[in-house]
């Protein structure tokens, strides 16, 4: 909402006509009388009065009572300060850039004369309080006090400053509960820095871990226009992390789908879905943006069809873009929608599990960090710290009159950008306020009249963004992850032959397996391997070629072992079985493969 308000020595307007136009909404019907308080007849004025000049904007769809409530404060205090005690609301959409819907700019009108007429009543000011209809053409006359201080201009949204509270940390194990500090000893070392990282919010380190890391080739770069491109390198890890995802998705019971990635902010119906998301920004121009959630999609989809409680639990789930710090980041989401709050628990305990397992898959960890609403039974967190079995730090606002049943469960390491963790969220009242309902309230089969109206949905973020989890997991990355898996070092020019068949020969088994013959000493060649993270890696000789074994160097266990290429491939098949597959993106030979990326 966008207000000019303006000291005027007298205004007073008159509804001349309607909009002509045929595809024109019919206008708001007059109330001469304030049965509709305050009124909005067809003609009126004030003397020595303020107007509010106010347009409403599509975002404002959200919450018009927010945004009414935030701008009357503002009015408030300008009459206050300017010792008026008449206001009058005229509404003005050329004012706006991205004017909203007929609907809401009627509902946010009456919202912010109501607010204005009963907040004076509160106060004792005794405000006179009348409104222009909307929707009409009027003819207008404005007189101005034309002192310094007669205008001003604000654009209100409604958002709800974040306070500060008082919080409660409590970890829960072994179906006991103790305060953190008294736990921090029987934790293990990974665990303790996970809960210090979210208690204590992140360090200049973290921060810095945003970026891949120096010292190694990276698998991505600045691409010099602000944003960041994947080498092809990196994109095979993001790929192999969004099969690994895809594939636990699916055993979880969930069903691939895939929604629009742009919305347009100011539309009516996008600004409501983000209202009840809890996402609402000042939004610069009108047009498509980069959604800033996958939520949005998928309560679009659930909005659109015709879901009945017996359809529940209906699990859906996709991978696609999102918004984040101004830039875009890919992000595998799921989404259970359910009948009741009993199942939807089931379901976040399924979803924090699957995530717990991703984390796993990965050479990550997972320190279960649990923020709980005051109404969220204590038994229900002693299951899930029972399920996951690990210790769960739970956090409650120190509130006694907290009521709400809001649960978001996080996954924490130190390695990750804390703003970047797995999480799974359960928020009862979110399909109420995205106008999410079962078809006729329910069927007799569950409960006839009594069976809810709403589902209650779970969604999951289950291993954070890919890109955020590449670079966590970089350091130590597991042997199914890493671009090369078996890499051969020939010892001078004569071996290539021998180590590219070998290559071959690994690469047939449905492995990726590269040669590195560079012209270069075999120590800064093995260095290299290292700086690649390449789990094994065979020295090609001609000691190797008369005894045809390879000396073999596992990078996992820091040793060095005799293998022929059978007993190799062997080796590396034993360790990445049960892990997606993908063949190698770049040459066979290290030296033809430059967008690996520089040294």
């Amino acid at each position: 909402m966008r207000v000019l308000d303006v000291h005027a020595d007298h205004c007073s307007f008159e509804t001349v006509a309607a909009p002509p136009a045929e595809d024109a909404p019919d206008p708001e019907e007059p109330t001469p009388d304030p049965t509709d308080a305050p009124p909005a007849p067809r003609e009126g004025g004030f003397d020595d009065c303020l107007v509010a000049f106010v347009a409403i904007e599509g975002d404002d769809a959200h919450d018009p009572g927010a945004v009414a409530a935030e701008a009357a404060d503002h009015l408030l205090d300008r009459a206050d300060d300017l010792r008026l005690s008449r206001v009058l609301v005229y509404p003005c959409p050329a004012l706006g850039e991205r004017p909203s819907d007929h609907e809401t700019s009627v509902a946010c009108c009456r919202a912010l004369a109501r607010a204005l007429d009963d907040r004076g009543a509160d106060d004792g000011d005794g405000l006179d309080v009348l409104r222009a209809p909307v929707g009409w053409h009027h003819a207008l006359a404005l007189s101005t006090a034309g002192h310094p201080f007669a205008e001003s201009v604000t654009r209100f949204t409604g958002a709800v400053e974040v306070q500060a509270v008082e919080s409660e940390w409590t970890v829960v194990a072994d179906g006991e509960r103790r305060d953190i500090e008294t736990s921090r000893r029987d934790l293990d070392t990974d665990t303790r820095a996970a809960f210090d990282l979210a208690i204590d919010g992140p360090t200049v380190d973290h921060l810095v871990a945003r970026g891949d890391g120096d010292g190694q080739p990276p698998l991505a770069e600045p691409d010099g226009l602000g944003g960041r491109r994947l080498l092809p390198a990196g994109r095979l890890v993001r790929d192999l992390l969004d099969d690994r995802v895809h594939e636990r998705l699916l055993g979880a019971g969930v069903a691939p789908v895939e929604t629009a990635v742009t919305y347009d902010p100011s539309d009516p119906e996008v600004a409501r879905l983000l209202g009840a998301l809890g996402t609402v920004g000042a939004y610069p121009e009108r047009g498509a943006r980069l959604r800033p959630s996958a939520r949005l999609g998928a309560l679009a989809f659930l909005r659109d069809v015709d879901l009945e409680s017996g359809d529940c639990p209906l699990r859906l789930g996709e991978t696609g873009p999102e918004e984040r710090d101004g830039s875009a980041t890919t992000v595998p989401t799921a989404h259970a929608v359910t009948a009741d709050r009993d199942a939807a628990w089931d379901a976040l305990v399924e979803f924090a599990t699957l995530a717990t397992a991703l984390s796993r898959d990965c050479g990550l960890g997972a320190a279960p960090v649990c923020y709980a609403g005051g109404a969220v039974p204590p038994d229900r967190l002693d299951d899930l710290a029972a399920a996951l079995d690990r210790p769960l730090l739970v956090h409650r606002d120190a509130a006694a009159d907290d009521d709400s049943a809001r649960v978001r469960l996080e996954f924490h390491d130190a390695r990750r950008d804390p703003g970047d963790a797995p999480h799974v969220r359960l928020d009862p009242g979110l399909a109420e306020r995205a106008d999410i309902a079962f078809a006729g309230g329910g069927n007799e089969a569950d409960g006839g009249d009594e069976a809810p109206d709403h589902p209650v949905i779970v969604d999951c973020a289950p291993l954070g963004s890919l890109d955020g989890t590449r670079r966590a997991c970089w350091d130590d990355p597991p042997a199914w992850l890493v671009p090369t898996q078996v890499r051969f070092v020939t010892v001078d020019g004569d071996d290539r032959d021998r180590a590219t068949a070998l290559a071959d020969e690994v690469s047939a088994a449905g492995l990726r397996a590269d040669v590195d013959d560079r012209p270069l000493p075999v120590g800064e060649r093995l260095d290299r391997a290292e700086r690649d993270r390449v789990p094994f890696v065979a020295v090609v000789g001609d000691r190797e070629a008369d005894t045809e074994s390879l000396k073999v160097w596992d990078r996992r266990e820091g040793t060095e072992r005799s293998l022929s290429a059978e007993g190799l491939a062997a080796l590396v098949e034993e360790v990445v079985e049960g892990f997606p597959r993908r063949e190698r993106y770049l040459p066979v030979l290290v030296e033809d493969g430059p967008l690996w990326g520089k040294e």
